[in-house]
Order: structure tokens, then sequence, then C-alpha cells
């Protein structure tokens, strides 16, 4: 999380002062790529070379001091207990203030139980044995701890009807399921809509996305997508606009709060 800040912050401050990543490659001895790694979260710096950045972009007392202590807490390591293709994702995820998702095909990470998590995994991958079955829903449970932390970010979530339709796991693990979702509904800082079939074609066709909104230093927003193979992040301002506009549109097509309970209330009382 901090490597992660640290970067963000480190941009902004490298775009305010007008300086290229060539010039930051310069003053720290390094090749131009390794800027890009650093700004991004994928590579980090120490507090001297993060003083040598603070006079290049000549940055106030409390920024100084903001840049000093997250390059201190970016070189700490911490016990890894999340997939190494996942680390980037929930770091962004944990340090949010904002989380807007649309998902076309299951119940979002966030809202699933254990039940279904380990239904999922087990269909993505029969032969994946069952103690890292085990350890991936014990991550994705600790991750959920953040919609009760003391500072949760806004959850705003679109899922197509086809989401509380697909009985994954059975009916009884679905129905668990379909509960679990009715009462997060409820928490103020979740907000959660049905695409219903009856909407017809719409913005987000053929696609799944996540749409993370970062608490400070930064409000920076990344797009994270993926597929069975691989995953990317967007964060060109084209791309921002390009899938918040969708995401407007999506909530305009989708049932309101009020009609998507209801929805949910008769899946879980007919079962389906």
């Amino acid at each position: 999380m901090a490597r992660l800040q640290l970067g963000q912050l480190l941009r902004e401050l490298r775009e305010a002062a007008g300086r290229a990543r060539e010039d930051t490659a310069i003053k720290l001895e390094c090749k131009t790529p390794k800027i890009s790694k650093i700004e991004t979260g994928r590579a980090t710096i120490g507090p001297g070379d993060a003083r040598l950045l603070i006079e290049l972009y000549d940055a106030d007392a409390q920024t100084a001091e903001t840049v000093l202590q997250l390059a201190r807490q970016a070189r700490k390591r911490a016990p890894v207990r999340v997939p190494d293709w996942a680390q980037r994702f929930v770091a962004m995820e944990s340090i949010s203030s904002a989380i807007r998702i649309y998902e076309a095909e299951l119940i979002p990470g966030l809202l699933q139980t254990e039940e279904y998590t380990r239904a999922v995994t087990k269909a993505f991958d029969p032969e994946r044995d069952t103690a890292e079955v085990e350890r991936l829903v014990e991550v994705r449970a600790e991750r959920q701890a953040l919609l009760n932390s003391e500072a949760p970010p806004h959850l705003w979530t679109v899922i197509n009807e086809a989401v509380i339709r697909r009985p994954v796991g059975g009916a009884e693990i679905m129905h668990k399921q379909l509960l679990r979702l009715r009462e997060l509904a409820d928490l103020p800082r979740v907000t959660l809509q049905v695409l219903p079939f009856t909407a017809g074609a719409h913005a987000a066709m053929g696609s799944s996305f996540h749409l993370l909104q970062m608490r400070d230093p930064s409000e920076a927003k990344v797009i994270y997508t993926e597929d069975l193979a691989s995953s990317d992040y967007l964060d060109g301002p084209a791309q921002i606009e390009r899938y918040s506009l969708v995401f407007d549109r999506l909530q305009v097509a989708a049932l309101g709060e009020t009609e998507t309970a209801a929805m949910l209330d008769r899946a879980i009382r007919d079962g389906t």
C-alpha cells in the first residue's frame, strides 16, 4: 500500500514540477523505465533517494515528510498471503475511498460468502489443491473486513441479473449468497443495483471492470480488468473518462436500490 501511495505522490510532484521521467532518472542515476516502475508501485526507493527527489521537485515541508514516511514504510516487509498476480489489486482496493464495480458473471469478491468463493474457485480449476483453495477463501474473507473498517470505501456495485440467477455451487449455497447480498446492501457505504434482463443492450456488454479511486495522498483513479489468463490496469485520462461514463450509464439502466432489494427478496423466496 505504501509503495502504491508513494508512487502516486511522486508522479504528481514530478508533473507539478514540470520534470520528465528522464530528469528523475538522471537524479537517481538509474534507467528511465525504473522511474515508471516506481510511479506505478512496482518498485520503490529508500529515504535517501526520496530526499533527492524532494529536492528535485521542490516539495514543501509537509509533503516532504509524507514522502519520507511512505518511503520508509514501503521498504518494510510483511507476510505475503495474496497470490503474486493479485497483490497490486488487493493493495489498491485497501487504500480506495470509492470502488465502483460492474460484474456480468459472478458476485464481486468483496460480497461473496465463503461457500460461494469455494465453488467459484473449484469451478475455475477443479484440480486445484484443497489447501490452496482454502487459503484463497481465507484471503478473500480477510479482504471483506474492509467493508466494516473505521473508514470503509463507498462500494457501488452494478451486477447483471444473470449473476443472481445462476445457482453457483447449488441451490443452498446460492440461497445463502443472496441472503448475504441482501444484508450487505443495507450497509450505509454500500450501494447495490441489479441490471435486469429487460434493460436489453447496455454500455458494458461483454465486459466487467473495477474503477478504484485512491485515498490521500492522491485521488488517482485506476481501472482494473481481468480475464482467464491476465489482468490489466488502465489509468489514462481518456480511459478513466470512458469507463466512468459507462458506469454512469449502467447506473441509469439498472434498477434502483429499492427495486433491486425487491428483486433479491423474490429470488430468495423463489429459490432462483
